[in-house]
């Protein structure tokens, strides 16, 4: 069939789904990301596309500690993780 193409049937169901899912849960599949409070002041943000997770906290005003996971590593050899420690100054 000449011009015919696959309907993408997220978008042709939205508002069924969305009634659905919630706008929360519709947003995370649709985006692929969650940004989120954790306990004990830690900060997250998941990228499940390029399943990447991302830790944050804040000690004080001057230091924040990062950790960084990275399962897609740009080498393609193997996982990445990355430990920081930030001085605002």
């Amino acid at each position: 069939m000449a011009g015919w193409s696959k309907p993408d049937t997220l978008r042709t169901t939205k508002e069924s789904i969305l009634d659905y899912l919630g706008e929360d849960l519709y947003s995370i599949l649709e985006s692929g990301r969650i940004k989120a409070d954790m306990p004990f002041g830690i900060k997250s943000k998941f990228d499940f596309r390029r399943k990447n997770i991302n830790l944050q906290r804040e000690f004080g005003n001057d230091y924040t500690f990062d950790l960084d996971i990275n399962r897609k590593s740009p080498s393609g050899y193997r996982d990445d993780f990355r430990i920081g420690v930030t001085k605002k100054f």
